[in-house]
């Protein structure tokens, strides 16, 4: 049996975008294209029942949507102009039309119009029905200024968006008849969730100016009056979706914080109505570096709600019918997509320590797809065995052995910690893990506080942060020594990504056990954090924003950086130039410190990539980042 090698990766499928098709299935494979530095999609039509899978398209990316059963698929031809082209595919593409703007969406509205959003810009909000004069001014002014960043909003930066001053994601009726544009939201409008239910249009949406409020409001367009009114002006509740569900416009969001766990509120008499609540976020949280590309979150069939949500160490797929929640798939891994064809329910999943295919769900799950049978044949996939402690609430996480174990040897071992912090690690496949076991390591990998899948008291993050979950890890290390004796405790390294850089950060500078560190897209400052994030924005701080002596001492407190005269472990930093969530500075800041103090240390940077480095970065950088960690821990313990 051969090990995993660096470049196994290489001929993983990613699969995503799983919709129906006149009883078909439709759906993306996306594979690395090493000579390019680059990924190839291929969109696929699948017959489930005899299998036949036809390939319709291929190209650099696809971005295609359902609509009224039909395929359409969107591109930015026109280089010159903000343009977007679309196309109808019938035996191939045919084109529709071309949209003098830049869609992100379209959605089937009525007899006579799509619903698009589409991004527009506060210097030239109504560029759509500009003539191509004012377009070449505007375009000649914008390349005028290219040498100059001008903000005057909050957030004027997200992470793999880049800089989004001034940008608005605007609505527009789209005529069937003409394709001609009109725009329905006010120019300060940002839209966030749309959903249409014969000739309305609602939307979870932002209306500021200069500052972006935390709760967004929705709002209701009608086709037949050509009114946009708002119907809940919020002020208490953190929306994330909204759905039609029986009739009835429902929303998911919580009153605490915005990554709380998430309930049903319905609109009744004016106010949201909570109808159901939960402890849950309603998203797939189970960390892995084998996806690529985007599924369906939430779906409503027949009345009923579909939706993704983790629990314990795996995601799962619930059926609310307005009263309770019903699990529709429950197996050790991830749930990562889903849709119907009729009655019949089928899923990408991540299981039985496989690559992403895709299932048909009966009494058990039916492979139906088998891209990645050969590229783990005859490969060691080492089966992750679970192991706990006790820390206020059980500490559940999993172990890799080694390649070619032999119980009378020993082996370095390597603790990896998941990002979020809501993420959590489940029993599925990660190319990073199985590389180090692959190698020789011991891989160790755990959910402390502040994961999700555990309910709100488990990962209120405010009350653990840089505390209870440091220590859940170090008993998980400990436990892990105690468990498997074949650990060599004189050889333990640790890594970690986002929260995981963070908590590696923290445990560099609160404990001297480890030999070797790889932090990755981390956090040292949380102070200075707060300010340049992406995130602050996003997220509710109990204790306030760190702008007065209590809040600063709070937050300077919990900064990895503040202790760093404990820090003596070797540390590598792993950094994106443009990743806004963990930004640049933040590995500097303590890589610059650990280098005063005089302790080893390394920090590669990767220009033009963002926070999503080691999940959808370009092949190279992938490749790159992962035999930088792995030759950081071999020099240390080999």
């Amino acid at each position: 049996m051969k090990p995993i090698e660096l470049d196994t990766m290489l001929g993983y499928r990613y699969l995503s975008g799983l919709d129906t098709c006149k009883n078909k299935l439709v759906y993306t494979d996306t594979l690395a294209d090493k000579e390019k530095n680059d990924y190839t999609q291929r969109l696929h039509l699948l017959d489930p029942e005899n299998k036949e899978d036809t390939v319709l398209l291929e190209d650099r990316r696809i971005r295609y949507q359902l609509i009224d059963d039909e395929i359409y698929v969107l591109k930015n031809e026109n280089d010159k102009y903000l343009e977007t082209s679309v196309y109808k595919y019938e035996n191939g593409l045919n084109k529709v039309c071309d949209l003098p703007v830049e869609v992100n969406k379209i959605h089937s509205l009525n007899d006579d119009y799509f619903f698009v959003e589409a991004t527009s810009h506060m210097d030239c909000p109504d560029y759509y029905k500009s003539s191509l004069e004012e377009k070449d001014k505007y375009h000649k002014n914008v390349e005028d200024n290219k040498d100059y960043l001008v903000l005057d909003e909050y957030p004027f930066f997200f992470n793999g968006a880049g800089f989004i001053n001034g940008n608005r994601n605007s609505g527009y009726l789209l005529s069937k008849k003409d394709c001609s544009l009109k725009r329905i939201t006010p120019y300060t409008m940002d839209i966030e969730d749309v959903q249409t239910d014969g000739n309305k249009v609602y939307l979870l949406a932002n209306d500021y100016q200069s500052m972006k409020k935390i709760w967004s409001s929705i709002y209701e367009y009608d086709t037949d009056t050509d009114e946009l009114k708002c119907i809940y002006k919020n002020g208490k509740i953190y929306f994330r979706k909204i759905v039609m569900l029986k009739g009835k416009l429902t929303a998911m969001g919580s009153e605490k914080t915005c990554i709380s766990g998430q309930s049903f509120y319905q609109l009744t008499d004016n106010d949201m109505k909570k109808i159901y609540e939960t402890e849950y976020m309603f998203f797939n949280s189970v960390t892995t570096d084998c996806r690529y590309g985007h599924g369906r979150n939430n779906m409503t069939v027949n009345g009923n709600l579909y939706i993704l949500n983790t629990i314990d160490e795996r995601s799962v797929l619930n059926r609310f019918d307005g009263e309770k929640l019903e699990y529709m798939t429950d197996f050790e891994g991830s749930t990562d997509d889903f849709t119907f064809i009729g009655d019949d329910l089928y899923i990408i999943a991540m299981k039985d320590m496989k690559l992403q295919e895709i299932y048909k769900v009966e009494d058990d799950y039916k492979q139906i797809t088998s891209l990645n049978e050969e590229v783990l044949k005859d490969r060691y996939v080492a089966k992750p065995e679970k192991m706990s402690c006790f820390n206020i609430h059980e500490i559940r996480g999993f172990v890799l052995k080694p390649y070619g174990f032999d119980p009378d040897k020993k082996y370095p071992m390597i603790l990896d910690i998941h990002g979020g912090p809501k993420g959590a690690y489940g029993p599925i496949y990660s190319h990073e893990m199985q590389l180090w076991a692959s190698k020789g390591y011991f891989v160790i990998y755990c959910n402390p506080h502040c994961s999700d899948g555990r309910g709100d008291e488990f990962s209120d993050y405010i009350s653990h942060y840089g505390s209870t979950d440091y220590d859940d890890l170090m008993k998980f290390v400990d436990t892990a020594l105690e468990t498997y004796p074949q650990i060599d405790k004189d050889k333990l390294c640790v890594t970690g990504g986002s929260y995981g850089g963070y908590m590696t950060n923290w445990i560099i500078t609160h404990t001297d056990r480890f030999v070797a560190a790889a932090s990755q897209r981390s956090i040292s400052n949380r102070v200075a954090d707060f300010y340049y994030s992406d995130y602050a924005y996003d997220v509710t701080y109990e204790n306030g924003i760190p702008r007065d002596d209590a809040a600063i001492k709070l937050f300077w407190d919990r900064s990895p950086i503040k202790y760093v005269d404990n820090a003596v472990t070797p540390t590598l930093f792993i950094q994106s130039t443009e990743d806004y969530r963990c930004p640049f500075p933040e590995a500097v800041q303590l890589f610059s410190a650990l280098k005063w103090k005089g302790v080893e240390t390394r920090l590669c940077g990767f220009k033009g990539e963002n926070h999503e480095l080691s999940r959808s970065g370009k092949p190279l950088h992938r490749l790159r980042r992962l035999s930088e960690i792995t030759e950081w821990m071999e020099k240390h313990t080999r």
